[in-house]
């Protein structure tokens, strides 16, 4: 029968992904002013926590089974859902106060997903719930990092000059946990579980080895000395790149075969060109940082927020709304016209959005429509709203047995 409980992620993270889209789009066309500080961290929080993690957890849930854990999700969307307002409120307390409950709720989904491992052992784990838990491990990592940054400020202090928490944060969420979460359910969806081949163990040990090393690299580069600080986020990226090439060759073939004109794994397999593009971003990204040497004013804006939309747009967005249809199987009587305005406005505009960045800039402080991105920016924005109404739509009338998937075994 349907997981009621993924379907109770899935419903709470596009809700909650609403928010991140119409922030998005007054940042991109300026029709408001200039964004401050505080909404543009709800903008990307409620993106990477309501919408990502959110469905991150659905698709754990649907991947390692078990018992019904709504009630969990019910829990972990307010505790989120606070967390967001917590920085729309400017108010460190807040922020620290749901930090510190939210990071529990990330450690709750890290032992629901590693806990059978030790208890019958990970030889029982194949290629894809290795992947997962390793994810969100890294997970685990940049949360804690992250909420730390909030303790300190929220009790009044000043974070640390000798370390880059926040960039470590930023680091782990993105070139470590996303990347392995978003591999292992990819190949879930289009190839389904229960393999352990010796180039999947190889796959994930470069994709986790290449984001803890970039994470504590960029935490620790004053005690590493100069040349440290220098070769190893290097290093880390190119591993990261290996192992993302090897993800594109072991799902490639199946990535081909499915259909472009119509359904729902076109979603999944165009995530694994935007996942190849964001790991090129952040390779030129890492050596901008090593070039520029602590003076960020030499780091391009642009390549920063064509980084961070391939991971959250390309990547993660399309992997989801892939997921979310696979899910719901032949219950898509609603609007049947918006699959395709969806799949091709979400991608095409991001592409447009992604180019924008790069060779014109980000715009940012300009007056409302005088930059490329205003124009292209709704494009995406609006495509992924009509994901959200549509999706939510479908999912509230999902109440027969669900599609017949591959479960990793």
């Amino acid at each position: 029968m349907t997981r009621l409980d993924t379907r109770s992620a899935f419903q709470y993270g596009l809700a909650i992904f609403t928010l991140t889209a119409l922030l998005g789009l007054a940042n991109a066309t300026q029709l408001f002013g200039p964004l401050n500080r505080d909404a543009l961290l709800t903008h990307l929080h409620s993106g990477t926590l309501g919408w990502i993690t959110m469905g991150v957890i659905g698709l754990s849930l649907w991947v390692f089974g078990g018992r019904d854990m709504n009630m969990a999700v019910r829990i972990s969307a307010l505790a989120t859902a606070a967390y967001v307002l917590a920085f729309w409120s400017g108010n460190f307390q807040a922020r620290a106060v749901f930090g510190v409950i939210m990071l529990g709720v990330i450690y709750f989904w890290w032992w629901f997903v590693v806990s059978p491992g030790f208890k019958d052992g990970f030889a029982s784990y194949d290629d894809v719930k290795l992947m997962i838990g390793f994810g969100l491990t890294t997970l685990v990592l940049g949360s804690t990092i992250g909420v730390i940054v909030q303790v300190i400020l929220g009790t009044g202090n000043s974070i640390p000059a000798t370390t880059d928490l926040v960039g470590a944060h930023a680091s782990a969420q993105t070139g470590g946990y996303l990347v392995l979460v978003s591999a292992g359910f990819i190949e879930w969806q289009l190839r389904g579980g229960g393999r352990r081949t010796n180039l999947g163990l190889t796959q994930i040990g470069l994709l986790f080895a290449g984001g803890f090393i970039l994470a504590f690299s960029v935490l620790l580069a004053q005690q590493l000395g100069p040349q440290a600080a220098q070769a190893l986020p290097g290093v880390a990226t190119l591993l990261t790149l290996i192992g993302t090439i090897l993800v594109a060759v072991r799902n490639g073939r199946a990535a081909m075969a499915v259909s472009w004109t119509a359904g729902p794994k076109r979603h999944i397999a165009i995530a694994i060109p935007w996942l190849i593009a964001a790991v090129v971003f952040q390779f030129f990204l890492v050596q901008q940082f090593i070039a520029a040497q602590g003076d960020v004013t030499k780091v391009s804006v642009g390549l920063l927020h064509s980084l961070d939309h391939s991971y959250f747009v390309g990547l993660m967005t399309n992997m989801l709304f892939g997921s979310i249809l696979v899910f719901l199987g032949a219950r898509m009587a609603q609007w049947p016209w918006a699959d395709n305005v969806i799949f091709w406005g979400l991608n095409v505009g991001a592409a447009a959005f992604v180019a924008v960045l790069l060779i014109v800039g980000s715009g940012e402080g300009k007056a409302a429509f005088t930059h490329p991105v205003a124009f292209v920016a709704p494009i995406m924005g609006l495509s992924a709203l009509l994901g959200v109404a549509t999706f939510l739509m479908r999912l509230q009338g999902a109440q027969a047995t669900a599609p017949a998937v591959a479960h990793a075994r």
